[in-house]
């Protein structure tokens, strides 16, 4: 008969839930942790993880708090599955605390909210992943499969995060290439980068200015902005809304 130890807490609500450590348990796989305040859906998600051929749930915790307790218990987890809204220490705060405190656990988040924001959010506190609450049995598996052996799990939810945080910097290194131009060398690429204008001879009869002080405008900004023709700075502006 396996060597085990189970035990019984009574959580601030009164609720009676079981924490079960197999001791013998890191020679036949990975020990895994659900943290979820809500009892029928952590009970759903310990069966699922428990379906996973490469470990077993030894720890249910009902929030941060509760997980550090059981850790202080039952010892190492190796993946922790932690759900996003929780009263106390939710799972933003969680994941932070594992990372800091229990830097060898892999914390994969699960959510309802999986929006780009929520999902940077995650990886900025050390998370390896998010999924939504309502994921297929196989694709928790194959998250868990991806944390074990890559250290992530890149899906859609993620790739989506990294874009929208790659376009917002973008957005913000534009604003400071635009406002490192002096107020004539904006109103020169301006003009110059008009598709009715063929040249910068153009651009100085508009303006007003002899056409070496135009090149010398257009050259500086160039050289700021980091092009060299004329067709990207038309892209810059259209990109960026420029005016």
């Amino acid at each position: 008969m396996e060597n085990q130890d189970a035990r019984g807490d009574e959580d601030r609500s009164g609720a009676f839930h079981l924490r079960r450590t197999t001791k013998n348990m890191v020679g036949h796989g990975l020990r895994l942790a659900i943290v979820d305040d809500h009892l029928l859906v952590r009970e759903g998600f310990a069966a699922l993880l428990n379906r996973w051929p490469h470990g077993s749930v030894v720890v249910q915790a009902e929030d941060g708090v509760d997980y550090e307790r059981a850790c202080s218990e039952l010892g190492h987890i190796h993946i922790a599955v932690v759900d996003l809204q929780m009263p106390l220490r939710d799972g933003f705060e969680t994941i932070q605390w594992i990372t800091r405190h229990q830097p060898r656990t892999l914390a994969l988040a699960i959510s309802i909210d999986t929006s780009p924001l929520a999902a940077q959010r995650v990886v900025r506190a050390g998370g390896r992943g998010l999924l939504p609450k309502n994921v297929k049995t196989a694709e928790l598996h194959l998250a868990l499969d991806h944390v074990r052996t890559a250290g992530f799990y890149y899906n859609s939810i993620i790739s989506k995060a990294l874009r929208r945080q790659w376009e917002d910097e973008m957005v913000l290194d534009a604003d400071k290439l635009w406002d490192s131009l002096s107020d004539r060398e904006k109103e020169v690429v301006l003009c110059y980068a008009d598709p009715t204008v063929p040249d910068l001879s153009v651009v100085a009869q508009r303006k007003g200015m002899k056409y070496n002080t135009a090149e010398t405008h257009r050259r500086n900004a160039f050289r700021k902005l980091g092009i060299h023709h004329k067709a990207e700075l038309v892209h810059l502006v259209l990109r960026n809304g420029w005016k």
